[in-house]
Order: C-alpha cells, then structure tokens, then sequence
C-alpha cells in the first residue's frame, strides 16, 4: 500500500470519528448507545491519528548497522 493511500485513510478515520462523536452526543438520547458510539469515535479518531503520524520510510535508507 502507498504512503498516500495509508494517510488519507488516517484523515478518513478522523473525519469519521468527528462524525461519530457529533452523533452520538447531538442526535442519540440512550445512554447505553451513547457511550458505545462516543468510544467507537474517540478510537477511531485515535487509530487515524495513528496512521497520519506513523513514520514509513524506516527501511529506504538503507541497510542497517550490524
């Protein structure tokens, strides 16, 4: 998988997990499924964090030292 395709599903995953939290506190009155949704954004969020922050380009340098 390319570099860019890896980033942009790290954006996509935030943009969901905005959307998500808008939801879960604007639209669902339950409290059960409210917290469910609310931690389905926040790791959402987090795991696109995680794929916008992620270094790739560990091994194009070069060979490691032994």
């Amino acid at each position: 998988m390319s570099n860019w395709k890896i980033r942009i599903g790290g954006l996509a995953l935030m943009v969901l997990g905005a959307f998500l939290f808008v939801w879960s506190v604007k639209y669902i009155q339950a409290e059960w499924p409210q917290i469910f949704v609310g931690l389905l954004s926040v790791f959402s969020t987090a795991m696109g964090f995680a794929l916008l922050i992620m270094p790739l380009d560990l091994h194009e340098d070069g060979p490691t030292p032994d």
